[in-house]
């Protein structure tokens, strides 16, 4: 996948990859794809994308997400709120 992003994006994932894997990656893996990711757009639109992550460039104002199986998007900054959801098990929450 890394040869496909833009290449306005590769410092900023090289980056990534050396501050994940404490600098003994060149390239993304499964483990990379472990969250899920909640975008919502000013006219009020979302999207969830499961086993994926993120990076934000306030300087080239994108939000660039990466997905395991569906390969990455790069979506406007202005006005996109975007999070990492944590999923949490129901047997978390059992009492007694």
């Amino acid at each position: 996948m890394l040869h496909s992003i833009p290449t306005r994006w590769q410092p900023m994932v090289d980056a990534y990859l050396q501050e994940a894997h404490a600098g003994n990656a060149t390239r993304l893996s499964t483990q990379d794809f472990r969250g899920t990711v909640s975008l919502r757009f000013p006219d009020g639109s979302f999207a969830l994308f499961r086993h994926a992550f993120y990076l934000v460039s306030e300087e080239l104002s994108e939000i660039a997400l990466f997905t395991e199986h569906c390969g990455y998007h790069v979506f406007p900054r202005y006005d996109t709120q975007v999070e990492m959801l944590e999923t949490t098990s129901l047997e978390d929450f059992r009492v007694g």
